[in-house]
């Protein structure tokens, strides 16, 4: 769209104009002194005092050639306008075209929760409910207007007579943990008259004061479990049908001794892991596990009931993936003491893959919006700064010293719509994104250079240790961010003050995988905050210091490339963390 482009002095005399502007500015452009207000009189009224002080816009300006909008750009000596013709048909189409893709958009995404699998209640922070979707209309066996508006512990009752729902709900409500899941075997639900597992999964919104709670009903699947374990007693203790029975699982069965040593290994179990049953009997479970798992793995292993989470696992080239892992102790029948655990083990790589889109939603949902709102909020001062850098750069001969300093203005302007274009696509998850190859040494020293002009890095000296790395692929400016975001976090803990040491190579146990670690001598994490690090909106700082999305973006960048990132800390001495990256990346993004 064509623009065209008025400067003058502090008291509005003309300086100069593009050859546009003769056409709606009657008289002798010759005439020295000449006022714009003089000039172009309906200015007058529209822009006012504050405006030509501090900068700004306004619409629908009526001139001879035509409609247009202005933005004013004041600066020490003089004030520029810029002069852009409007089209209110088009406007007007586009801002309708934008509120039928959002409410599409909307549509769509109010139909993933109210035909999902799973019961969905969503309560204020009194515990009102406010919203019930069909799969829970259908588990309570009432009509959802029956159940709107009452509070659910009444609604409920026999659930909150469960000591450890009425706890979980309560820490959730309080805010004392953000999330936390629960399952409840032999349960008597409110509307049923059996006996069922149910799993609960309470998560507190916070910036919209609400509670979801999550409800699963897993009765089936266990009952004809028992039904098959009751019927067939006599046949499973057979010890040949019982290991062709594990075998025949398409998940990995795995159960140790009580010195967490391996005593049975089905097939599935070889077929994933890559390793032969004959090869690891005897040998420690642990040694499937990375390092930052063991913690899950000592409460998988201690606990007394039902234990889940998911974890990574090794395979036998030293590559890890996703599990799910389900533990439970075997018993002595006459002594009632355990003899074992149990591990059963399903692979979610596929399925994460497959449900993608799902995860993106549930998990990003908050990141997403707030990546979205904060790039529109920031594009349009963005394109501000870079239009009159410009403006500037023309103004200013190549030789002044000033020159330089405009020049670096423009490009951190490019850089930051960059970073934000690129955030954009990261939080939709647009299909086709272009990753290219990179050296990850290269994005360290480019982020690490940049920091280096951040309040935050005045007096913090970064050691840089590298090797000779592989390439990856990947977006190099997301990577950059999550190392940046990792550094600046560095950077707080010291207080401005110490050394921040980089590391870059191969790990010696993974030899397909790139290890990066950031390690600072700062104040350290508390061990109570280091899960919640990477949560949206989790901050120990204060409210002008942190949003708490920093960290939550980097961990989502990494896992995007196909790795992982663990953090190791002590109060008082410091911080670790540890991005993983694989080398066969390409394979991912190809």
């Amino acid at each position: 769209m064509r623009q065209e482009l008025i400067i003058t002095k502090n008291d509005l005399s003309i300086v100069d104009i593009t050859p546009g502007c003769r056409c709606f500015i009657p008289g002798d452009m010759s005439k020295k002194e000449m006022n714009l207000f003089e000039c172009i009189p309906s200015l007058r009224t529209i822009l006012n005092p504050q405006i030509l002080k501090e900068g700004g816009a306004a619409e629908g300006i009526a001139l001879e050639t035509g409609t247009y909008s202005v933005r004013v750009f004041p600066a020490e000596n003089h004030i520029t306008f810029l002069f852009q013709p409007e089209d209110e048909s088009l406007a007007e189409t586009a801002a309708l075209s934008k509120l039928v893709e959002l409410k599409k958009r909307n549509e769509f995404l109010e139909s993933i929760i109210e035909e999902a699998p799973l019961g969905l209640i969503l309560c204020d922070e009194n515990g009102i409910i406010v919203y019930v979707n069909k799969k829970q209309e259908q588990n309570s066996r009432q009509k959802r207007r029956q159940l709107i508006g009452r509070d659910i512990r009444e609604v409920y009752q026999k659930a909150f007579e469960y000591s450890e729902i009425t706890k979980l709900f309560d820490r959730v409500v309080s805010s004392t943990v953000s999330s936390e899941t629960l399952i409840v075997d032999h349960y008597y639900p409110q509307f049923y008259k059996r006996d069922m597992i149910i799993k609960f999964i309470a998560n507190r919104l916070k910036e919209h004061e609400r509670v979801t709670v999550f409800v699963e009903i897993e009765d089936e699947l266990y009952r004809e479990k028992r039904k098959a374990e009751k019927a067939g007693e006599d046949l499973r203790m057979s010890q040949n049908y019982m290991a062709q029975l594990l075998d025949s699982s398409p998940n990995m069965v795995i159960s140790v001794d009580n010195k967490r040593r391996v005593v049975s290994f089905n097939k599935t179990a070889e077929r994933l892991l890559g390793f032969q049953a004959g090869e690891v009997y005897n040998s420690p479970v642990d040694r499937f596990f990375p390092k930052e798992e063991l913690l899950k793995l000592d409460l998988a292993v201690s606990s007394d009931e039902l234990w889940y989470g998911t974890v990574h696992i090794y395979r036998s080239d030293k590559s890890t993936f996703p599990i799910e892992l389900y533990t439970n102790k075997v018993k002595d029948e006459k002594t009632g003491k355990a003899i074992s655990t149990l591990f059963l083990a399903v692979d979610i790589e596929e399925r994460n893959k497959l449900r993608q889109n799902l995860i993106q939603s549930q998990k990003m949902n908050f990141i997403g919006e707030l990546v979205n709102g904060l790039a529109h909020q920031i594009n349009n001062p963005l394109v501000g700064v870079i239009n009159i850098a410009d403006i500037l750069m023309q103004m200013i001969d190549v030789e002044d010293e000033r020159y330089a300093y405009v020049k670096m203005i423009r490009e951190a302007g490019e850089s930051c719509k960059e970073v934000i274009s690129r955030l954009l696509r990261f939080s939709r998850r647009q299909e086709g994104v272009t990753h290219t190859e990179i050296d990850v040494r290269n994005v360290l020293d480019a982020g690490i250079e940049m920091l280096m002009k951040h309040p935050d890095f005045k007096k913090v000296k970064v050691e840089r240790s590298y090797q000779n790395v592989s390439h990856i692929r990947g977006d190099p400016v997301l990577l950059q961010q999550a190392f940046m975001n990792m550094l600046i976090n560095s950077a707080q803990a010291l207080q401005c003050d110490g050394v921040i040491k980089v590391g870059c190579g191969y790990d010696t146990a993974r030899g397909t995988q790139i290890v990066v670690t950031i390690r600072d001598s700062g104040c350290g994490i508390p061990d109570e905050d280091i899960p919640k690090i990477f949560e949206p909106f989790f901050s120990t700082k204060n409210v002008d210091d942190g949003t708490g999305i920093g960290l939550s973006l980097t961990y989502w960048i990494i896992q995007d490339h196909g790795g992982r990132i663990s953090v190791e800390s002590i109060v008082g001495k410091g911080s670790t963390f540890t991005t993983y990256l694989p080398v066969k990346g390409k394979e991912r993004y190809e």
